[in-house]
């Protein structure tokens, strides 16, 4: 009976230990400055109507699946290749029934030039273009094959390396 309360004593004494070590974690944390997440990727915008001055000309383009890309390897290691999870989406102006018709014919060669375009590079080669140029890039590509309209941006719900 005496060996079950100094267990019971015991016990208690490292839970409140723990919790004291992360109440005081969480607080030298705050003060520092140092937030989990800080340098996270920040998620493109969720709808057209979160789109920094957006109005009630935009329409978004969110046929595309979450597709998963093996890249190149980095020239630095040992023939590893990183697997590249990108989730698209195209906004465009106006709400043009035939353009909309378009991309969605275009639907298939849209992704061959996404598969196309980051299977072609390490994973390495990617962040120092950055995700700003490469939209950029893919923009002006997809561009030059529409006829009826323009795409006006590219976005990403996710754009994560997997090692």
């Amino acid at each position: 009976m005496k060996s079950r309360i100094e267990t019971n004593t015991i016990l208690t004494a490292i839970v409140i230990a723990l919790c004291a070590l992360i109440f005081i974690s969480s607080v030298i944390a705050i003060i520092a400055g140092k937030r989990p997440g800080m340098n996270l990727r920040r998620s493109d915008p969720a709808s057209v109507e979160q789109i920094k001055g957006a109005d009630d000309n935009l329409s978004a383009f969110k046929e595309f699946t979450t597709l998963r890309i093996i890249t190149m390897p980095n020239e630095d290691s040992q023939g590893n290749a990183s697997i590249l999870v990108v989730t698209p989406w195209l906004s465009y102006e106006g709400s043009d029934s035939a353009f909309y018709e378009e991309l969605v014919s275009r639907k298939r060669l849209f992704t061959s030039f996404f598969v196309e375009y980051f299977s072609s590079r390490s994973k390495n080669a990617l962040l120092s273009i950055g995700e700003k140029n490469i939209k950029r890039e893919l923009l002006d590509k997809f561009n030059s094959e529409l006829r009826l309209g323009q795409l006006s941006a590219i976005y990403f719900d996710d754009y994560i390396f997997l090692d």
